[in-house]
């Protein structure tokens, strides 16, 4: 078993099965010998609600449906290199409808799974199914059906995908998009110094919404570790009371058979009382005939 065989049985998991599910697979790696892998199993986090519904349409249909906005995303860049507007105001209607089936698509399939998406879930999918039409290194994170954390790009900045593949770096620095504020692109106009202000301003925000994010993704998986751990502590609560009733079922039928023993050992103490008298009894009735004979036999 290598990580990624690892890491692409337990993210088809849902997320409330899955610190459980990933911290016996880690002890079942380690008995066998291999402790970095079982070390590096079990330092896989949690995927967030959002990146699951990915994965799960990255298992949908062998990801047909990724791959269809994958590649709707590499031919509206094309035409926005062209400067094709018919081009792209077909595609825009194109991505509209294709993010519209599959966030319905991913939602269906994490409620089918038995976890359906609270709202801030489908925000995150949402955002995440964008960033995968908007920018090819997500796609190809979010394809890897082992995305664990929400995604954001527009088309303008590269998407940061720093821990956002479990078990891998990919934070891949790529050149500079032709867009607004780059040599040719609108912004050149109103000068560099505004354009690149303006950079530093979408960089800077994109760096706070990710470490917001990461930060949203730790707390969420931390709350399902608990969650987890309180649900193990209603199983057993919940079994040390049928125990309970055993228990008490097993005493009250014991004090009904003490009960029942009780009568019948009262029944036969008042049995033997009257054999005892009755014995008694007969044996004056013998004694007063043998003395009878014996004044008989004197005569």
């Amino acid at each position: 078993m290598t990580l990624a065989d690892a890491a692409q049985q337990l993210y088809a998991l849902v997320p409330g099965e899955f610190v459980a599910a990933r911290d016996a697979l880690a002890a079942e790696v380690r008995r066998s010998g291999d402790r970095d892998l079982a070390g590096r199993i079990r330092r896989l986090p949690r995927a967030a609600p959002a990146a699951w519904a990915v994965d799960l349409l990255a298992r949908d249909d062998a990801g047909r449906g990724l791959a269809g906005a994958a590649a709707l995303g590499d031919r509206f860049r094309a035409a926005q290199a062209e400067g094709d507007r018919a081009a792209l105001a077909t595609l825009a209607d194109e991505r509209k409808a294709t993010l519209a089936q599959l966030l319905a698509r991913g939602r269906e399939l994490a409620e089918q799974a038995g976890a359906p998406l609270a709202g801030p879930a489908v925000v995150a999918l949402e955002q995440t199914l964008r960033a995968v039409v908007a920018d090819g290194d997500a796609a190809e994170a979010a394809r890897s059906g082992v995305l664990v954390r929400a995604l954001a790009a527009d088309g303008l900045e590269p998407a940061a995908l720093d821990g956002a593949v479990a078990g891998e770096a990919v934070d891949r620095p790529r050149p500079r998009r032709a867009g607004p504020g780059a040599p040719g692109g609108p912004e050149s106009a109103a000068g560099p110094d505004r354009g690149s202000r303006q950079r530093d301003a979408r960089r800077v925000a994109r760096e706070e919404l990710r470490r917001a994010e990461q930060a949203a993704d730790r707390a969420e998986a931390d709350r399902d570790e608990v969650e987890s751990r309180v649900a193990e502590l209603d199983d057993a609560r919940d079994r040390v009371a049928d125990d309970l009733r055993r228990l008490r079922d097993e005493f009250a039928a014991a004090e009904a058979r003490r009960a029942e023993l009780d009568d019948r050992e009262r029944f036969l103490r008042r049995e033997r009382r009257r054999a005892v008298e009755d014995a008694t009894a007969a044996r004056r009735e013998a004694q007063r005939a043998r003395e009878a004979l014996e004044g008989l036999d004197a005569d």
